[in-house]
C-alpha cells in the first residue's frame, strides 16, 4: 500500500488540538516562530555577518542542525559550532551548517520538506512558506501517536502535500496563520505527551 493511503487523518483533527489547547501553549505559540527569528539573527551576528544577512545565515544554521534535535539543543549547537567551531550533528547535516555560515544561500543547501519549511518560517513566520510538517505534527493530523516507521510517510511529496494542506484549511478556519497555529499544537502535543524539553536560550545555553 502506498504510503498516501496509508496516512489517515483530518485537519479536524488539528483544528481540535487547536480548541483544547492550555493557555500556555497558546501564548508561547503565538510568538514561538518571531523568537526563533531573534534567536537567528543574533547566530549570524554571532559567525560575523550584519542585517539583515545574519537572519538567513543564523536561520539556515538553525535548520541544518534541526534534524532530530530538540529545540534547546538545537540553538546551543549551533551557537557552539558558529562560536567555537564544535560538530554536536551528524557529518552531513554539521557539513550543510558550515557551507551556510561560509556563504552559501541555505536554500540551495538544506533539503527535506521540514528542513526546508522551517528555514522559511523562521525567516519570515507571517509569510507563505508552508507549514511545518515533523513527527508531532503528522500525529496530531492523524490524532493519535505514531510508530517510527510511519516517520518514512513524511518522505513522500504526496503526504507531506496534504499534510501541509491540512494546516492551511485548519489555519483558515480559525482565523490565525499556519505557522502560528501549527507552532501551538506543536507544543500543546508536546505537552500532553510529556515532552517537555524547552530549554530558554537567554539563561540556559552556554557556550
Amino acid at each position: 500500500m502506498k504510503a498516501h493511503n496509508k496516512v489517515r487523518g483530518s485537519y479536524r483533527n488539528i483544528v481540535k488540538c487547536f480548541e483544547t489547547a492550555s493557555l500556555s501553549s497558546v501564548k508561547e505559540g503565538a510568538t514561538w516562530y518571531l523568537e526563533a527569528q531573534d534567536i537567528a539573527m543574533v547566530i549570524g551576528r554571532l559567525g560575523g555577518y550584519k542585517d539583515p544577512q545574519a537572519l538567513f545565515v543564523g536561520a539556515g544554521v538553525l535548520a541544518a542542525l534541526s534534524p532530530q534535535v530538540e529545540w534547546g539543543d538545537n540553538i546551543q549547537w549551533a551557537i557552539q559550532l558558529v562560536v567555537k567551531g564544535i560538530r554536536k550533528q551528524t557529518h552531513a547535516n554539521h557539513n550543510k551548517a558550515l557551507r551556510i555560515l561560509h556563504g552559501e544561500k541555505p536554500i540551495d543547501v538544506l533539503g527535506g520538506y521540514k528542513v526546508r519549511a522551517f528555514f522559511k518560517a523562521i525567516v519570515a513566520p507571517n509569510g507563505s512558506g508552508e507549514p511545518v510538517v515533523d513527527r508531532h505534527a503528522l500525529a496530531i493530523y492523524m490524532g493519535r501517536n505514531v510508530v517510527e516507521k510511519e516517520l518514512q510517510y513524511l518522505q513522500s511529496p504526496v503526504v507531506m502535500a496534504r499534510l501541509q494542506g491540512a494546516y492551511k484549511r485548519a489555519s483558515n478556519i480559525l482565523g490565525i496563520h499556519h505557522h502560528e497555529l501549527q507552532a501551538i499544537t506543536w507544543l500543546e502535543w508536546r505537552a500532553r505527551k510529556g515532552i517537555t524539553k524547552q530549554v530558554k536560550w537567554q539563561k540556559e545555553v552556554t557556550l
